[in-house]
């Protein structure tokens, strides 16, 4: 019988970290995977079980004979993942502390380690000996974020009561909260945020933990502390409404020659459920996937209708279906460059209906606010096409979700300007607050970017705005 490397499989297993991986692992041993190979990245099944924190499948490849210098541990890290609290003593008087901040082939410091395996004992009594409490490893990876990505939330919980900083970072600006958002640990989150970590914290790209998170059971626990619907990621929009992500669209030619440009609706709310736009929302396609799917027949004629957009917002309503308004695809120097004014109405049954709109009545809208008022949503802000923005007015428009029609909101007062990006929250007494964002101004007649500093006040009743200082708003 011809002998199989089963070698790069093992790595492969080991990655996947099924919930059998021990059991997998040890079929690999007994068929002869080479234990010690490392790959041209430095990767080995010692290094990434050990990443992983399967400190149990790397008991098993040390027993079985993988060589444990590919680790650079010494007796405190062994004793710290895989020994007793009596023995990581033992090893602690034996090297009389010399070992406490020593670093693996990780960068973790044993009471690194020893908070990845989720043990207090052995943690508690390694501060106790002097172990670094600041100490971080590989990309400035904190303490906190070893407890989230394992999974520990009792770990998680006690470092909190010994203060470690629930805002601490790593290189990347990453706090354990969005660290906790990104491994799917809903309940996590949900302690992190209870003891006060930061919802509303960007990393290094400028993202939160909302659109970081990669379960809807996180999205539903940062929901129901504040966050924006419309800020989740394009995966989680896609498992929401129950269609596909950057998929390939089910349509023919004819149905793509007579649906591929925008078209303006010809009455306010418009029925327009072009057969074509409808695959490209259930596919989740770019315009340049769809064109290149007819292009020896249809050269492209751009922009292509499209449906993967940025800027447009998500709202859920009592009665199940989804409402998704506008949006832009891709940036101003694209061919398929496009600002929408459509609403897409998700039904939670599969079900989707598009509405189209009289460009006067409603006009290209991106990056601005939907909240939900009684049967209505009110519209605020946008950064629109250049050239087309009026600089000191604030666009404010109503959708009623009833007939699907939409209306301008005459408003005065001290208002934002033309506001975008920005964050919007009804409160108890019927008002809305915006807040953050960017703004439009005028720099000596020309159009600047700003940043908006302040926290206006929409009244609904009057349609008045006012701005407001932090505090008296807290007040």
């Amino acid at each position: 019988m011809e002998f199989q490397d089963t070698t790069p499989d093992l790595l492969k297993t080991i990655y996947a970290n099924d919930a059998d991986l021990l059991a997998q692992v040890r079929g690999f041993i007994e068929r002869g995977a080479d234990l010690n190979h490392v790959t041209q990245y430095g990767e080995s099944a010692l290094r990434v079980a050990s990443n992983n924190g399967r400190f149990d499948v790397v008991e098993a490849l040390l027993l079985a004979g993988a060589d444990s210098a590919q680790l650079r541990w010494n007796r405190t890290f062994y004793e710290t993942a895989v020994g007793t609290a009596d023995s990581l003593d033992a090893a602690l008087r034996e090297s009389d502390g010399s070992e406490l901040e020593t670093t693996d082939f990780w960068s973790r410091t044993p009471f690194l380690l020893a908070v990845q395996t989720g043990d207090i004992d052995k943690s508690a009594r390694l501060l106790d000996r002097g172990a670094n409490r600041d100490a971080t490893g590989r990309c400035g990876k904190i303490v906190l974020q070893y407890a989230v990505e394992s999974g520990r939330l009792e770990m998680v919980g006690w470092l909190l009561d010994r203060c470690f900083d629930i805002e601490a970072t790593d290189d990347f600006a990453t706090t354990p909260l969005m660290t906790a958002a990104a491994m799917g640990q809903a309940e996590c989150v949900r302690l992190l945020l209870d003891r006060g970590a930061d919802i509303a914290r960007e990393n290094h790209v400028q993202e939160r933990a909302i659109r970081m998170a990669s379960t809807m059971a996180v999205v539903r626990v940062l929901l129901a502390y504040g966050e924006d619907l419309s800020d989740i990621s394009p995966e989680m929009r896609a498992e929401l409404l129950g269609v596909a992500h950057d998929g390939a669209p089910e349509t023919t030619l004819q149905a793509y020659l007579e649906g591929r440009l925008r078209r303006f609706g010809r009455h306010n709310g418009e029925e327009t459920n072009d057969p074509f736009w409808l695959a490209m929302i259930r596919s989740g396609a770019t315009g340049y996937r769809a064109s290149q799917l007819f292009a020896q027949a249809a050269p492209p004629e751009a922009p292509v209708w499209c449906y993967q957009r940025f800027g447009r917002t998500t709202t859920e309503l009592g009665d199940g279906r989804i409402v998704e308004v506008a949006g832009e695809h891709e940036d101003s120097y694209d061919p398929d460059f496009c600002i929408y004014n459509d609403v897409t109405v998700f039904d939670g049954q599969g079900g989707i209906r598009v509405f189209s709109y009289p460009e006067d009545v409603f006009p290209p809208t991106d990056f601005h606010t939907a909240t939900l008022v009684g049967k209505h949503i009110y519209l605020i802000g946008s950064l629109g096409y250049y050239g087309r923005r009026e600089v000191g007015t604030t666009p404010v428009f109503r959708l009623d979700t009833v007939s699907m029609r939409i209306e301008k909101v005459a408003t005065s007062g001290e208002a934002p300007g033309w506001i975008s990006r920005h964050q919007a929250r009804l409160t108890a007494d019927g008002r809305i607050v915006a807040s953050g964002g960017m703004r439009i101004v005028d720099a000596g007649g020309k159009e600047d970017y700003v940043a908006n500093d302040a926290v206006y006040v929409l009244c609904l009743a009057s349609g008045t705005w006012r701005r407001l200082e932090e505090d008296a708003l807290r007040a």
